[in-house]
């Protein structure tokens, strides 16, 4: 008999995930689920309770940040465990991107589980779409402002972020 994969979740409070729902008129749940079992995971990061991912417009364009070889991605980061969602996105925004946000708005909600070999990770992600009206200061994650961003990203979570933000 195989031993069952662990399994590491990690999710907000029960009254975080109410408290968005009620501000936000609507917006429906997508899961994301992605086989890693090649793979080890790397758990080497502080506690978190989510992930954001921020479709930030500028004057340029929407910003993108590298993630891998010839690789475009939304701007995405980790909430830690003691955070407000919305201010970690303000945070991960400025920090992680150089990017300072003048406003955000919830656009949707994400379960997303990667299975790895011996473990599966479950996470939800939120997705803001937010208004700068600077270019990005410099910074270890440089972005670059595309006029049509979906012709860049090739993930599944950067391109639903993106059609989830496109009517904010």
């Amino acid at each position: 008999m195989s031993t069952p994969p662990k399994i590491l979740i990690e999710l907000p409070a029960a009254d975080e995930i109410d408290d968005l729902a009620i501000t936000t008129p609507r917006f429906e749940v997508r899961k994301f689920e992605f086989d890693r079992r090649d793979e080890k995971a790397d758990l080497r990061y502080p506690p978190c309770k989510a992930q954001v991912v921020i479709v930030v417009k500028g004057p340029k364009g929407t910003a993108l940040a590298p993630c891998g070889k010839e690789a475009w991605c939304v701007p995405s980061g980790m909430v830690g465990s003691a955070e407000e969602i919305p201010a970690a996105a303000k945070r991960i925004a400025k920090e992680g991107f150089g990017l300072y946000l003048r406003s955000i708005e919830l656009a949707g909600m994400y379960d997303v589980i990667w299975h790895y070999a011996g473990l599966t990770v479950k996470r939800l992600h939120f997705a803001y779409a937010a208004v700068t009206e600077e270019d990005a200061a410099p910074s270890r994650n440089a972005v670059q402002f595309f006029i049509r961003p979906e012709e860049k990203v090739k993930d599944e979570i950067s391109m639903a972020a993106l059609a989830d933000c496109k009517e904010k």
